[in-house]
């Protein structure tokens, strides 16, 4: 029986792992080796899907990228000391914004997405980051939060606008959100072979009118503050709503259906790169 071969991108959409960490692994850390067309293009079997997600598996378990080579192979068990690296990764960006030095800050950032899937890197270093810092209580740790914010929407959002292939979709926020949850969300479904067009706050009426130019599916982010008035419009056929914030609403005030999480709207998609929402870290 002939084995199915896969392109990058063919790999990237079934795993959830852009094409840069993917090359990263192999080229950086030796974890992958990927087939060759006659022109010097990866092709990747069935076996190294299946390894890429037992990597997968390894880096849930708290095992940095730099250790798990030599744990391939073994039955995947918690590692007594894990997570500690994760700490590492937030210690590097808290120094690199405490000195105002947005090239450290450029470097680290840069390092830890091409070694890892941005849901990884969101879950358990970008948003543990971000959460310890709202804690500060120093003089000036309002104007080290802006500057934050601020540096990561633009380095982060330019990774959104750049030129690439894709599936189109609209990914709309409605009501208040967290800050950054839109990019990266955004981001997360541009590992999954989607190219997501960011509309920040819109409301049903508006999407509507929008629906006709961008001929895509709807993801709408939902946030708090949205009244039942607001709940009851129509968004455009197809639409889902997302987010944990829909638990503070009745359940049957919407009028599209909804997922808890992107990696529920995923799995519906038949996108997942694992198997439920636990697994792949989409939240």
């Amino acid at each position: 029986m002939t084995e199915s071969l896969y392109t990058i991108g063919e790999v990237a959409e079934l795993t959830g792992i852009n094409p840069v960490t993917l090359r990263a692994w192999q080229r950086r850390y030796g974890l992958l080796q990927p087939q060759r067309t006659p022109k010097g293009h990866r092709l990747y079997g069935d076996a190294d899907v299946a390894r890429i997600r037992q990597i997968l598996l390894w880096l849930e378990l708290g095992v940095s990228i730099g250790q798990v080579k030599g744990l391939l192979g073994q039955p995947a068990t918690a590692p007594a000391t894990g997570g500690d690296h994760w700490q590492d990764w937030q210690t590097r960006l808290d120094q690199a914004l405490q000195g105002l030095a947005p090239t450290r800050l450029a470097a680290a950032l840069g390092e830890l997405l091409a070694s890892y899937p941005f849901a990884l890197c969101r879950r358990q270093v970008l948003e543990p980051w971000l959460t310890a810092m709202a804690q500060w209580t120093r003089p000036d740790a309002a104007a080290l939060q802006a500057f934050a914010l601020q540096w990561l929407s633009l380095y982060l959002g330019r990774r959104l606008v750049e030129p690439a292939k894709g599936r189109p979709l609209a990914l709309a926020g409605w009501g208040t959100l967290p800050p950054l949850s839109l990019i990266f969300a955004g981001l997360e479904l541009q590992q999954y072979g989607f190219a997501p067009t960011l509309l920040p706050e819109v409301t049903p009426a508006q999407a509507r009118l929008l629906q006709p130019r961008l001929a895509a599916p709807w993801l709408v982010w939902v946030g708090t503050g949205l009244s039942m008035a607001q709940r009851g419009e129509a968004w455009p056929e197809g639409t889902a709503l997302l987010g944990d914030l829909l638990s503070l609403y009745p359940a049957n005030s919407w009028s599209a259906p909804q997922f808890n999480c992107l990696a529920d709207w995923l799995a519906a998609e038949g996108l997942s790169g694992q198997e439920g929402s636990d697994a792949t870290g989409l939240v």
